[in-house]
């Protein structure tokens, strides 16, 4: 979906044309797989690294679409958002060097975004979802102004509604109804492809849907999302959620969304998958369609089958299949979509090798699975290897149930180790990347778990701001030195750099975890949380509205002006603060702190779009005075 001359469907001629191509495209690929026409006994392999940009402060680096005008090369392409890119690796044969190539080819291309990047203050960073990523950073200002995906944000608000409820639970939960359809730019990946014949294609996918689940399991790297714990690999509830097109409260039909682990597995024919995702997924944009198939191929030539390319770019399956041409044979791809980017290029070549080598090395056993393992067992597999990572319990063949951990290291890394030979990949190259899903696999030490355990040292001592802060410089630094993700040490707080990345809007600084009361509430309820929680401000809401604020400096005064009156069962409204002073959470800290000295006021609720977001104290600017004084000393020759 590079393409640019891509609209909306707006009128039933636009639809009918569209669909007209579309079939006949299906109808000429089923005549091409009965022939003898596809390339056969040639195995390449392909890649596509997506990456983000982050600023000195490690927050989002807006500049993808510069980066892609400057370079202006045909392997980069900008993504959704305008803080992402992507390289696209040379197709290359499945064998000797292919490994260390795939590296090598992936290095010089991304090293070109590197030094450009720079010009901007820039840095370039592998990982399947930016952990200070805010909801400030996915308005639609965030999304690369390229109709192709204006068109797809049109569509999707069309569908739905642009105040779609979003929900994914984890350790913690997400709930949001604020378009999050532009979430969709959160998330970057490594796609593998690896060319298939035609004749073996069924149990090759199949193949790859049931192992798609431990080749994730050991590979998750998106555990955390504004703020939230939730999935070992986010990314796969992210995507699905974003690209729901389906009606909130009504899926009675049993809809799809538009992000699809399948239903079934494939029984006689490929082209199932194709007449799966057009008879589920209606159409809603289209472009230009060029050729006539059958007249291509009527003339003894390969049809580049437009409508069905386009069309199968619209639909987001974990496996899909590709179509494409080579020297002038049509070929088949199998790509996986399922791996995060991360959390080294040298960790990505070794989900590539253990994918790559399961590919090549199924053995018979695994023919034939349709007959063998009910799908819907494969598919929550799949589903629990995104939620759980490492961790994770399967539902293997025979009804059998095995750890994640017991099941790469016994059974698949020797069958990838066979793969990898068969396909005369070199033996040292295999070697060194299998041991490197050895070690994690054994190790439990993957890039979702690196990022928790981070997150659960630095968070007793640090605000949740800089924890992600912390984490995320923690990512890059160690990207750079190159080491897999199992060597890593844990994220120190010091990593998180000066004030200037920690200390600057109120956002940073504010307690999210908030106590509230109601305006009928007696006050003596409200007491109790305070000396509950050791808190001295608990919000006023009514009907889901700010409407004030209690204080033990309030109450202490009421109770001084009316000696000897019973306050206990008095309503909260009755003694609590209306004539609020506020913040918004992109205000600065200075700001913040001058509101608290004019005003002589002891905290600063923080509202954002009328709604209460969170609450600053006096004891959080103390705690901030004793950070930078920290710094200062540090940085200074001043001794005790």
């Amino acid at each position: 979906m590079a393409e640019s001359n891509i609209r909306l469907i707006t009128s039933e001629e636009d639809r009918r044309s569209y669909m007209s191509h579309l079939l006949n495209d299906v109808e000429i690929f089923e005549q091409m797989l009965t022939s003898d026409i596809f390339e056969k006994g040639v195995q390449r392999i392909g890649a596509e690294q997506e990456m983000v940009f982050v600023d000195e402060a490690y927050r989002p680096a807006f500049i993808g679409p510069e980066i892609n005008a400057a370079l202006h090369k045909d392997f980069i392409t900008t993504e959704y958002a305008r803080f992402n890119i992507e390289v696209n690796a040379d197709p290359m044969p499945f064998s000797g060097k292919c490994l260390s190539g795939m590296k090598k080819n992936l290095s010089d291309k991304i090293a070109l975004i590197i030094e450009e990047a720079k010009k901007y203050k820039a840095e370039v960073l592998f990982t399947g979802i930016l952990p200070t990523i805010r909801k400030a950073d996915t308005t639609q200002d965030s999304i690369t102004p390229e109709p192709r995906y204006n068109a797809l944000l049109e569509n999707v608000n069309a569908q739905r509604g642009k105040h779609y409820e979003f929900n994914i639970k984890g350790l913690d939960e997400l709930i949001n109804r604020d378009n999050p359809s532009t979430f969709g730019g959160c998330m970057t990946s490594l796609q593998i492809h690896l060319q298939v014949d035609v004749d073996n294609i069924i149990n090759q996918y199949n193949w790859a849907q049931l192992i798609a689940a431990p080749t994730l399991a050991c590979a998750t790297y998106s555990p955390l999302f504004l703020g939230k714990r939730l999935w070992h690999e986010t990314r796969i509830a992210l995507l699905k959620q974003t690209t729901d097109t389906r009606k909130p409260y009504s899926n009675t039909k049993n809809e799809e969304a538009r992000v699809s682990f399948g239903n079934a597995w494939i029984k006689d024919s490929i082209v199932e998958v194709y007449h799966d995702d057009i008879a589920t997924y209606k159409a809603f944009i289209t472009k230009e369609m060029q050729e006539n198939p059958k007249e291509v191929l009527d003339a003894g030539q390969v049809p580049k089958l437009e409508a069905l390319s386009f069309h199968n770019g619209t639909v987001y399956r974990w496996n899909r299949i590709c179509y494409g041409c080579t020297e002038g044979k049509p070929h088949l791809r199998i790509e996986n979509r399922v791996l995060p980017a991360g959390p080294t290029l040298e960790d990505e070549i070794a989900n590539a090798a253990f994918w790559l080598g399961l590919m090549n090395g199924m053995p018979e056993r695994y023919k034939n699975l349709q007959q063998k393992m009910p799908f819907d067992e494969v598919k929550n597999n799949f589903l629990k290897a995104a939620r759980l990572g490492i961790e994770v319990q399967f539902q293997w063949l025979d009804g059998q149930m095995i750890s994640a951990q017991d099941l790469i290291l016994n059974e698949l890394l020797p069958i990838a180790q066979a793969g990898l030979e068969a396909a005369q990949v070199d033996t040292e190259e295999a070697n060194h990347y299998l041991h490197i899903i050895e070690q994690r696999t054994r190790t439990g030490h993957t890039g979702s778990r690196w990022m928790l355990n981070s997150y659960n040292r630095l968070i007793a001592n640090s605000t949740p701001d800089e924890t992600m802060i912390a984490i995320t410089a923690g990512m890059l630094e160690r990207q750079k030195q190159g080491d897999p993700v199992h060597c890593w040490t844990l994220a120190d707080a010091q990593e998180a750099g000066s004030w200037r990345n920690r200390f600057w809007h109120v956002e940073q600084v504010m307690t999210s975890t908030l106590y509230t009361v109601e305006e009928d509430d007696i006050v003596d309820f409200a007491t109790h949380i305070m000396t509950w929680k050791n808190i001295g401000h608990i919000p006023v809401e009514k009907d889901g509205k700010l409407t004030g604020l209690i204080t033990k400096d309030a109450i202490i005064s009421y109770a001084a002006s009316h000696q000897g009156k019973d306050m206990s069962q008095m309503a909260v409204k009755e003694i609590m603060i209306t004539d609020l002073i506020t913040a918004t959470p992109d205000m600065k800290i200075l700001e913040a702190i001058e509101l608290i000295i004019i005003n002589n006021i002891s905290c600063l609720p923080v509202v954002e779009a009328g709604k209460l977001a969170g609450i600053v104290t006096e004891h959080d600017f103390v705690r901030i005075s004793h950070h930078l004084y920290q710094e200062l000393l540090k940085n200074s020759n001043v001794s005790d």
